[in-house]
């Protein structure tokens, strides 16, 4: 019995053992696949490093040159002058006369303005060794005031205050990559003033304004003058300065005496920097009445709408029967007078001079 038992304990343990090396067979071919997908994913990992490395300085001078922004430049000339813009950094040059930036021994022909047809209409464009010159905001006749110099500068000639705007430059070859961009400011007289406006009274007026901008230099002083309104057909007035005659710069209003009431005057307004006057502003006020005239009509006016001219006929019937009585009654005194015996020292001497006669 025993050993039959242990014939049939055996093949159980065989079995078992068969399961057990199948198990580990199983986990070591398990552990080889996962071996050689680490392997994969190291290769993968380190292609993609290599691909990056080789290329990331291709993209990034790429993302330098194509979105790299551009630092805007200002230049400023006076109202007149001339001015010459060099592209890429290189300044600019102005002068009343005739002056040139840095020069370019390389001979080029010299450049043309003209309108490209592939810049917007509102953009003046000129080209000259290999350099494509943009002005934003075109100017009529503006062109003919431009040069392009052989060796790329911008010359601008007798600026203008419309010559003021934003002016781009850039290679040929890359039209769509701007290269230099500059401001350029021409400096004027300072411009109108603005909200100009009198306050009139009886005698004296307030002129007031404000300051729309300085023209790119300081303001040194305001001037203001008045004279009457003409008269259409009859000449007009010399001007009168309203004291002090430079009026600072930081005032924004001025008073007028000795103004005549319930008159139209004309005032002007203007400021002044280095460049000289600017624009003049011409306004109208007109004082008020005088306030004692105004007073004195309403008291002599005062109930005049409920006055009843039955008692203005009465008043006068008196006035003109008290007349008739003082009359009669004076008559009859001098009558009285004449009628009257003479006892007067006048006719004692009278009757003396009768009485030596006699005699």
């Amino acid at each position: 019995m025993s050993h039959v038992r242990a014939n049939a304990w055996l093949p159980s343990t065989s079995t078992s053992s068969s399961s057990l090396v199948r198990v580990n067979n199983d986990s070591g071919n398990h552990r080889r696949h996962r071996g050689t997908s680490f392997a994969r994913l190291i290769y993968l990992y380190a292609l993609l490093l290599i691909v990056l490395a080789s290329g990331w300085p291709v993209a990034t001078s790429l993302s330098s040159t194509t979105a790299a922004p551009v630092r805007v430049r200002n230049v400023s000339v006076d109202v007149s002058d001339n001015v010459t813009l060099v592209c890429g950094g290189g300044g600019a040059s102005s002068h009343p006369n005739d002056l040139t930036g840095s020069s370019d021994e390389e001979s080029v022909e010299e450049g043309e303005i003209r309108v490209s047809p592939s810049v917007q209409p509102a953009l003046t464009s000129a080209e000259s060794n290999g350099l494509f010159w943009i002005r934003e905001g075109r100017e009529d006749g503006q062109s003919q005031r431009l040069t392009v110099e052989p060796n790329g500068l911008l010359r601008l000639k007798n600026v203008s205050k419309f010559d003021s705007g934003f002016y781009y430059c850039s290679l040929r070859d890359h039209e769509d990559t701007i290269r230099d961009r500059i401001y350029v400011q021409v400096r004027t007289a300072p411009p109108a003033l603005q909200n100009v406006w009198v306050k009139p009274s009886t005698i004296l007026a307030n002129v007031l304004w404000e300051v729309a901008g300085t023209g790119g230099y300081p303001i040194i002083d305001f001037t203001a003058e008045y004279r009457l309104k003409p008269v259409p057909g009859e000449e007009p007035e010399d001007w009168k300065s309203i004291l002090p005659n430079h009026i600072p710069p930081n005032l924004r209003q001025i008073d007028v005496y000795h103004l005549e009431p319930n008159t139209t005057y004309v005032f002007r307004v203007w400021a002044t920097n280095q460049l000289g006057r600017g624009e003049i502003v011409e306004v109208e006020g007109h004082t008020h009445h005088s306030i004692e005239e105004l007073e004195l009509a309403r008291h002599l006016l005062a109930g005049v709408e409920n006055f009843d001219t039955r008692v203005w006929v009465a008043a006068v019937g008196i006035v003109m029967g008290t007349l008739m009585v003082l009359g009669f009654g004076t008559c009859y005194l001098l009558y009285r007078e004449c009628k009257a015996p003479c006892v007067s020292f006048r006719c004692f001497l009278l009757n003396l001079r009768d009485e030596s006669l006699s005699e």
